[in-house]
């Protein structure tokens, strides 16, 4: 039986994703220091760094950072791809098994097995419409979705699995779907990417998911802002 989506679980794992990256330690790399002003002091003290006056706030905050940055983004992308997949199983009546469907690819000199973000038979589907969609997915299996919160990857080989995935997913019927929720990745793995999965960005992300789910995911995240937010804030505090 489908069911509505509930809000404050949808909140509740949006806020425990994000609340991971406050586990992250930015300076753990780095002995005996523990804040900004630590690190700033061992720079200034640093025999390399400091006759260039690198002892600046504004490379402290890229150097720390960056990987705490990368971690957060990681955590986001997590969170999407939770998001999503909680809503296909309230809609769909699926199981967190149901959504994943494996294939082998080739990356490099190796072969490894990748997992959909989620799946949807074809009987599942038939009363909707998704005029984002070639109407030919109406004859397939099913549809198939790899979730980026943000492409940012320039790695050929990673571009080159994600390629193989669409056309793997494609050979056995499947629509390859890629949703990418933010409007500034990478431009150059994303056309390419055009043309093996079927991808959308930014806000035609966002209607897709209204019109797959009925549940208007964008208007929900911004009637939460605030308790989003203020995790964010704490995460940046930590720089």
């Amino acid at each position: 039986m489908r069911t509505q989506p509930n809000t404050a679980r949808l909140l509740e794992i949006a806020e425990f994703h994000l609340n991971r990256v406050l586990d992250y330690d930015p300076y753990k790399r780095f002995p005996d220091i523990e804040n900004r002003d630590a690190f700033r002091y061992a720079i200034a003290n640093d025999p390399a760094f400091s006759p260039l006056g690198l002892d600046d706030n504004r490379y402290i905050i890229a150097r720390i950072g960056g990987n705490l940055i990368t971690s957060l983004h990681r955590k986001i992308g997590d969170m999407y791809e939770a998001l999503f997949q909680y809503l296909l199983t309230c809609c769909f009546d699926l199981t967190e098994q149901d959504l994943q469907y494996s294939v082998t690819i080739q990356i490099g000199d190796r072969q490894q097995e990748r997992s959909t973000d989620g799946r949807i038979p074809i009987d599942l589907l038939t009363a909707l419409e998704l005029p984002l969609l070639q109407k030919t997915w109406q004859t397939s299996k099913g549809l198939a979705f790899e979730i980026r919160s943000c492409y940012q990857i320039g790695d050929s080989k990673r571009i080159q699995a994600d390629w193989d995935m669409a056309r793997s997913l494609a050979s056995q019927n499947l629509i390859p779907i890629m949703l990418v929720f933010c409007n500034t990745s990478l431009r150059s793995p994303l056309l390419r990417l055009r043309n093996s999965w079927n991808l959308f960005e930014g806000e035609d992300t966002f209607t897709f998911i209204y019109h797959l789910t009925n549940f208007d995911l964008q208007y929900f995240l911004e009637q939460n802002q605030t308790r989003l937010t203020e995790i964010i804030t704490q995460i940046l505090d930590r720089i």
